[in-house]
């Protein structure tokens, strides 16, 4: 009797959240026939969450007809009611004779959720309907049978293929890739195999290809084979599509067999139109990929192919594809080809990687190339670079003597300072501040120092750094303004700081909403042009945001100005302060969540002088980065997300993460603004169904 009686009076949410408290099924089941629509939808939605109920099945069946229709279908998707399967398909069909029903979408997505035989047959019934349909319901279909992997849906879709030949059948050739049925492959070869007007077909054959289970490779096509039919989507010119043929062809023996002759046939003659240099990259990038399938007992006919279009080849990729491809596959038996390659300036970093990264790296020959006489200035560079990517002490020396070479090229310097960078090496800090702070060098030589100095961290070395963040050059500031982030100290923080604080731009938002941040003394001023600082500001909060807790009561101090921080600056501090986890910065996240909105006149303002609006960036970063966070400290900054005059795009965040935080408080807050909400959304009823099952609470027996 209680039911009924709270059915009948239920005209708002809060009785819908009192009536699912109370594990009420009748009442919520005559609600769903209130003369409030908003109750009426959402009394349906709450009947989803029911346990083993008859009586709210029952309800939900008859709204399927005469009802909340699209709550009723998600609501029995939810409950897997197999019994909604012939009403649901009646909608989806209903809805492609009269587009404004908009029922397709939650139609599609119950039949998903239940499955089942019914639900694929009466799916794979509708697909003699696909070629003449509207192209989103085809669309939902389509994707209904990808995501339910029905077997049944493979003949269909083959015969229906035809239909939406050449220009729509994309979505078609996804599905059945989806579905993974071998009965699909012939005619995904085919496909794969004819040219397409825009490419499009051919990949996305080629990709439900790839999607097949690979014990059902190779498939049974008698002719022409499937390696044949891969030839031409091997060599298309789309990078992706020559890419995953060229990982098809690599499955099998025959397959592996017309890779190794595409290098073999561009070694002959580089112009074959059978054999692109794009093909033939696809095909070294394979190799370098997967070297134990292409394992062989006699491989030195291969390496000596990789080795020739690694010195012949014309593409500059092709070179350096077969050097990622030789250093895999042929391993220590690289090292001759790699070091030769060093002298070649397009792939030389690349190859100076490599041959860092080999077992038993060739450290006497690098170093006799980086100090020998006669060597050009890409093996030098090369050298430097492999040597410092080795990481071996044994190269400091030799790496150290280079550095001091006033005579060495300019390039060969670089390339050393960044080897010294790399390794880490203490003493090469002295030499590397002298060589910043000589003003007759080149800006790049003394910028790429700053850097290496940076990498090194000697706290020596810091006034150096510092005096480079206050110099006149750009290059120079950016370079050590990062480098600032390997100091944890007091000094190196505050100049970031005011890095920070002088990054405003032209557009900044005003009011702030505390005290300014504190400014650079006239002393410290950097001086940039302003259109360098927000550059140089960004540079500086990824770097506090490296040094970590130390440089919390910087961030903290900024905080209070954030909304007169320009261009993206007060989102990256918001990002910085939700990386810590400690409670001050959940404190200092808090404080800018919560803080007013600006005063309407800050609308009323001219173009440039000011904000235009009363949105506040930094305060929506602050309330997600609180909601992430979902942890008991966090409780009342979260309440505080669902005030009437919080930004509204983060109460269902807050809701989320109050439930995260699970005790009974937090869902007190939860039920309140829950009943007290003027809209309901899904979300909301997740949310007190939440409580409810935690409380133990079930909707029905």
């Amino acid at each position: 009797m209680d039911g009924e009686v709270r059915g009948e009076r239920a005209s708002s949410h809060a009785d819908l959240v009192r009536m699912r408290l109370d594990g009420d099924v009748a009442g919520l089941c005559r609600a769903t026939r209130s003369e409030v629509l908003d109750v009426r939808l959402r009394a349906t939605e709450f009947l989803g969450g029911s346990t083993d109920s008859a009586a709210a099945v029952e309800t939900l069946l008859g709204c399927l007809r005469h009802g909340p229709r699209w709550q009723a279908a998600r609501a029995l998707g939810k409950l897997r009611e197999r019994r909604a399967v012939p009403g649901l398909l009646a909608m989806l069909a209903e809805s492609t004779r009269d587009h404004r029903l908009q029922l397709d979408e939650p139609a599609v997505d119950a039949l998903v959720a239940i499955g089942g035989p019914e639900a694929v047959r009466g799916l794979v019934e509708l697909c003699d309907q696909l070629p003449t349909a509207r192209s989103y319901w085809q669309a939902r279909v389509l994707d209904a049978l990808a995501a339910l992997r029905a077997p049944e849906a493979v003949t269909p879709l083959l015969a229906a293929l035809w239909g939406y030949l050449p220009g729509r059948a994309d979505r078609v050739v996804r599905a059945l890739g989806a579905i993974g049925d071998p009965r699909a492959t012939s005619a995904l070869l085919v496909l794969a195999h004819q040219p397409a007007p825009d490419g499009h077909l051919r990949r996305a054959a080629v990709t439900a290809l790839h999607a097949l289970p690979v014990i059902d490779w190779p498939p049974a096509h008698l002719w022409p084979p499937a390696e044949t039919l891969l030839h031409a989507p091997q060599r298309d010119p789309d990078p992706e599509t020559a890419r995953l043929a060229t990982a098809l062809l690599a499955r099998t023996e025959d397959g592996r067999n017309h890779l190794w002759d595409v290098l073999r046939r561009a070694s002959r003659s580089p112009h074959d139109p059978e054999c692109p240099p794009h093909a033939v990259a696809a095909v070294c990038a394979r190799v370098a990929e997967e070297p134990d399938v292409f394992a062989v007992p006699d491989p030195d006919e291969y390496h000596a192919l990789l080795r020739h279009h690694l010195r012949e080849s014309k593409a500059p990729t092709v070179r350096r594809t077969a050097a990622q491809a030789l250093s895999a596959y042929a391993a220590a038996a690289a090292s001759d080809a790699l070091l030769e390659a060093l002298a070649d300036a397009h792939i030389s970093d690349t190859v100076a990687d490599l041959a860092a990264r080999l077992p038993d790296p060739p450290l006497r020959d690098l170093l006799g190339l980086l100090t020998g006489a006669g060597r050009t200035v890409a093996q030098r560079r090369g050298a430097a670079r492999a040597l410092g990517a080795t990481g071996h002490p044994v190269a400091a020396s030799a790496v150290l003597s280079v550095l001091a070479d006033a005579a060495a090229p300019t390039a060969v310097r670089t390339a050393v300072i960044d080897a010294l960078g790399a390794l880490r090496l203490l003493e090469a800090a002295a030499p590397l501040a002298a060589l910043a702070e000589d003003e007759e060098r080149p800006g790049t030589v003394r910028a790429r120092a700053v850097r290496a100095l940076g990498l090194i961290g000697a706290p020596e070395t810091l006034p150096v750094v510092l005096a480079c963040a206050r110099s006149p050059h750009e290059a120079m500031r950016a370079r050590a303004v990062v480098a600032l982030g390997a100091f944890p100290v007091a000094e190196a923080m505050e100049a970031l700081g005011e890095f920070v604080a002088n990054g405003t731009g032209p557009h900044s938002t005003a009011p702030a909403t505390g005290p300014p941040p504190p400014r650079p003394s006239t002393d410290t001023t950097p001086a940039e042009p302003h259109d360098t600082a927000p550059d140089l500001a960004r540079a500086a909060l990824r770097a506090l945001t490296r040094i970590g807790a130390p440089a919390l009561p910087v961030l903290a101090a900024l905080a209070d100005g954030v909304d007169d921080l320009g261009e993206n600056l007060g989102d990256l501090l918001v990002a910085a302060l939700a990386a810590r986890p400690e409670a001050e910065a959940t404190a200092v996240l808090a404080r800018i969540a919560a803080a007013p909105h600006p005063p309407w006149a800050a609308r009323h303002v001219a173009v440039g002088a000011g904000q235009l609006s009363r949105s506040r960036p930094a305060q929506e970063a602050a309330a997600l980065a609180l909601t992430e966070r979902g942890t008991p400290d966090c409780l009342t900054p979260l309440v505080s997300l669902l005030g009437p005059d919080a930004w509204s795009g983060a109460q269902e965040a807050a809701v989320r993460a109050l439930l995260a935080i699970g005790t009974d408080e937090a869902h007190e807050h939860v039920l309140a603004y829950c009943r007290t909400a003027q809209h309901f959304s899904t979300w909301h009823i997740e949310a007190v169904n939440a409580i409810a099952e935690a409380r133990g609470i079930r909707l029905g027996p």
